[in-house]
């Protein structure tokens, strides 16, 4: 269903179209009951259909499910009012017959799959001239792309290891990327040799565009005045902003000297001395790390919060801090990410669990904890007793609340990330308040979006970071200190043109307002993350806040 992504070629979603309602009608043909097409998921994240970019159709079914293997009852009054694009209790043109309720089986999500699967394979076979036709149309029109001629990836960044990651992942994608040989110029506009393009003038360019620019999604609402229309997944995907990559969209033809490159290597924006590693660069922060697992020093400077691994002139020792992941038995998708992230860059860290906070002496073991982005119920009270064995229900309870508050005043630290600061405010005690809380997706919606902030008080949380950036906000919380609160604000969302990529409703309940918080309590501190500062492995530019807050 709607939006579909404007860089999906158009006969891609024709051909889904066409496939899918030939498929429903012999699932209807067969007397399958309550197919519905046209509902459910949209044709946005690139995500979720990469061959669509790359002249294939992704053709998506899916059934109810059993409880396993065994028949369960559904009676009519029991099925769902409403579903995303359709209602399960009445019948409209693309939900032409509903199901009465009854007895559903394992044996019908068989049917089912198998008729749908019969049914792709027949039309596939059919119309196989046609598809191959279409395939090579498609292909055409993505090498006579000229609107954008190219992308260019100026060859010194603020963060080489982010910018290689990114023309890495482009070329995974089979984008085929060109480096300049000599300085190259544009309608005015010139870059030194070793810049990198990735021209439109190739099959799979719709790839590299939707992820390059910035999204601008249709603002779609249930109703006209209605609350907004949920899209299925999120609305942004520019990795220049995630990444913290300058991409320049060019416009005119380049002249100058390309060479197809598979070897990316980039300069620092502003160079540094002889042994000093930048705090910008994603790969400084592997060389300490890796440092520290070998027992040699590590030195940093209080002032940029560059690094080197021998002593210096303003360089203080550093010492490796000793990280704690917070893990429920209620899975959280954050810490999976969270896990992933702080493996790839290989910092050690220790998972700890409802019992392990609970048994205290935490400052005996752990510098910092971070709670991932969880809801503060799940954290404190967990699965509820009956649902799960013994030893997996609960949370960390009154007792743990206490042992936390403890590890703030012996000084510890502790980073919550997104929706986890709820937890701080209500079981901790710590003075920040929720502005979005109790307010309508009518009122304020933000389903994964790209919005613009700016540094408001210097931090060492902060180092390495320019001035301005994007930060990921889904249905982010906006912490705001109360009266009492010995509270600092690291980072405020511009006060005008909050939007940077994505869909934003309410952008005044954002404005000017706090989406990176630390908090003193006793001889420790809280840091309050309103936002996503991983965000499914791709915030490279947000992770150094998240890396900067681990430290001692």
């Amino acid at each position: 269903m709607d939006p579909i992504d404007p860089n999906v070629d158009p006969l891609i979603a024709q051909q889904a179209n066409m496939l899918g309602l030939g498929m429903a009608t012999d699932l209807t043909a067969a007397g399958r009951q309550s197919v519905a097409v046209n509902a459910m998921y949209d044709f946005w994240t690139p995500g979720r259909q990469y061959q669509s970019y790359h002249g294939g159709m992704r053709i998506l079914s899916e059934s109810a499910s059993a409880r396993l293997f065994s028949p369960i009852e559904i009676k009519a009054d029991d099925l769902a009012i409403a579903a995303p694009g359709y209602s399960p209790r009445e019948r409209s043109w693309n939900h032409l017959e509903p199901w009465p309720g009854g007895v559903w089986r394992v044996r019908d999500i068989m049917d089912d799959q198998l008729i749908a699967m019969e049914s792709l394979c027949w039309q596939a076979a059919v119309r196989r001239e046609d598809l191959l036709r279409n395939f090579y149309r498609i292909n055409l029109r993505a090498v006579e792309r000229t609107t954008p001629w190219a992308f260019v990836v100026p060859a010194r960044q603020r963060d080489p290891s982010a910018a290689r990651k990114l023309l890495e992942t482009l070329e995974f994608g089979a984008i085929e990327i060109e480096r300049a040989a000599t300085g190259i110029a544009s309608g005015g506009l010139v870059w030194p040799a070793g810049s990198y393009v990735i021209r439109m003038q190739q099959p799979w360019s719709a790839w590299a565009k939707t992820l390059l620019e910035r999204q601008s999604y249709p603002d779609l609402r249930q109703y006209p005045g209605g609350p907004p229309k949920r899209p299925y997944d999120v609305t942004a995907q520019t990795l220049p902003l995630l990444m913290g990559v300058d991409v320049q969209t060019v416009a005119q033809p380049i002249e100058g000297s390309l060479e197809r490159s598979r070897d990316f290597r980039f300069d620092l924006a502003t160079p540094v001395a002889s042994g000093v590693l930048a705090a910008s660069d994603g790969d400084s922060w592997k060389r300490i790390i890796d440092a520290w697992k070998t027992g040699s020093p590590v030195y940093r400077d209080a002032a940029s919060g560059d690094f080197r691994l021998s002593p210096a002139p303003g360089f203080e020792p550093l010492r490796a801090p000793r990280v704690g992941l917070y893990r429920s038995f209620v899975p959280s998708m954050d810490e999976g990410w969270t896990r992933w992230i702080l493996e790839q860059f290989g910092w050690p860290y220790q998972s700890v669990g409802n019992a392990a906070i609970r048994g205290g002496h935490l400052s005996d073991r752990f510098d910092v904890i971070v709670f991932p982005d969880q809801r503060q119920g799940t954290i404190a009270h967990g699965y509820a007793e009956g649902t799960m064995p013994e030893e997996y229900s609960g949370g960390l309870g009154s007792e743990g609340a206490a042992t936390l508050k403890q590890f703030l005043i012996d000084g510890g630290r502790l980073v919550f990330l997104n929706e986890s600061g709820a937890y701080a405010a209500s079981q901790l005690g710590i003075k920040v308040r929720n502005s979005l809380e109790g307010l309508s997706a009518q009122e304020v919606y933000s389903p994964g979006s790209l919005l613009n902030v700016a540094v408001d008080a210097q931090d060492p949380a902060l180092a390495g970071l320019p001035r301005e950036f994007a930060v990921w906000n889904e249905a982010s919380p906006v912490w705001e200190p109360l009266d009492g609160a010995d509270a600092k604000v690291l980072l405020r969302y511009s006060a005008t043109k909050v939007l940077a990529s994505g869909w934003l409703l309410g952008e005044n309940h954002y404005a000017g307002k706090p989406a990176l918080l630390s908090v003193r309590v006793g001889q420790g501190s809280v840091y309050l993350f309103g936002m996503r500062p991983q965000y499914r492995g791709q915030s490279y530019l947000t992770l150094k806040i998240f890396f900067n807050a681990l430290l001692r």
